[in-house]
């Protein structure tokens, strides 16, 4: 081979070379930047579905807990309305209307009703949402409070005439989330409905 024939050779190999030296066409970088881009944007929707998942569980723990130990206090308050002294003729539910219940219970027994153990007002207000025990709030964001009065003859109603027929209350609360919930787009509501039978009241 003459040394003429070795240049042509020598030139194809570095045309090669080069060639393979080239790097990425833009075809070629172009569907790499898409393909990354879908990844990031799967790796972010995923991100935020599992912060608005960790926000809507929070809310509903958060609601529930706060619900819960306000309907238990109530309970625990209803349930001793009327507990005086043995021969005394203190009536144990001195107010009762559709949203407002007063109730009395001598815990001391010392003949006396005083204090805000012993004379306790629960109220709904309508226009800042919360449930007070007398005057002071226990509950915001509630959206109902509501009581209703079984009578000595069973009879039900939220407007009792004669406050000493009162044998049981029915009591319902509904609460709306502190804030929206972002899988929902709406507010989470829970309702509790019970019962209570105050035990010192006439059978």
């Amino acid at each position: 081979m003459g040394f003429q024939g070795y240049q042509l050779i020598a030139g194809s190999r570095r045309e090669i070379i080069m060639k393979k030296q080239a790097g990425f066409t833009l075809v070629e970088l172009s569907i790499v930047l898409l393909v990354t881009m879908i990844l990031l944007g799967s790796l972010f929707g995923f991100y935020v579905s599992q912060i608005h998942s960790f926000r809507s569980q929070e809310l509903t723990i958060n609601t529930l807990q706060n619900s819960r130990i306000v309907m238990s206090v109530m309970t625990k308050d209803i349930r001793m309305a009327g507990y005086k002294p043995s021969g005394s003729s203190m009536v144990g539910v001195a107010q009762a209307t559709p949203a407002t219940l007063q109730i009395l219970s001598d815990k001391n027994l010392d003949g006396s009703i005083s204090g805000a153990s012993e004379d306790v007002i629960y109220s709904f207000d309508v226009n800042t949402h919360t449930v007070s025990r007398n005057g002071i709030p226990l509950l915001d964001n509630v959206e109902l409070l509501s009581f209703v009065y079984t009578l000595d003859d069973g009879s039900t109603t939220q407007t009792p005439g004669n406050l000493s027929k009162i044998r049981k209350i029915n009591l319902t609360l509904r609460v709306l989330s502190s804030d929206i919930d972002p899988l929902t787009k709406d507010y989470k509501r829970y309702e509790f409905i019970t019962d209570i039978t105050p035990r010192n009241l006439p059978l």
